[in-house]
């Protein structure tokens, strides 16, 4: 009887445990990063190069329409800006910045050589 039941638990047991190593294992490969540079509207950067103060009117009204935001880091990295589930209000907040230059924290994501920053925080640059 006792066999029976400790084979039950290990069943059982080696599963959750093998799950709760991997989810760790992932959550590690998460980092938080903080980032200056222009808030972009992706549309408009990825088909022209479209950027900087010039474009900061276009880039409010493709950002307030919708189009994907991005951040060009000062070291010329461009960083795709993702709302988190947590951080609405931080990117809401980035929105306004839309063509202006912010510094962004947020969780790094890379993806198939796709950057991303999940917002968290969002700093008018002084």
């Amino acid at each position: 009887m006792k066999k029976n039941l400790l084979k039950k638990i290990a069943k059982i047991s080696f599963p959750l445990v093998l799950f709760i190593a991997l989810a760790s294992f992932n959550y590690g490969k998460f980092e938080t990063k903080t980032v200056t540079g222009e808030i972009l509207d992706m549309k408009c950067y990825m088909t022209s190069g479209a950027h900087g103060p010039e474009h900061k009117e276009c880039a409010a009204m493709c950002v307030k329409g919708g189009s994907p935001m991005g951040i060009l880091a000062d070291d010329g990295k461009v960083y795709l800006l993702i709302e988190g589930k947590e951080g609405a209000a931080a990117f809401e907040e980035a929105k306004k910045y839309a063509g202006e230059t912010v510094t962004v924290t947020g969780t790094l994501s890379e993806k198939n050589g796709v950057q991303a920053l999940i917002v968290t925080e969002v700093k008018a640059k002084k």
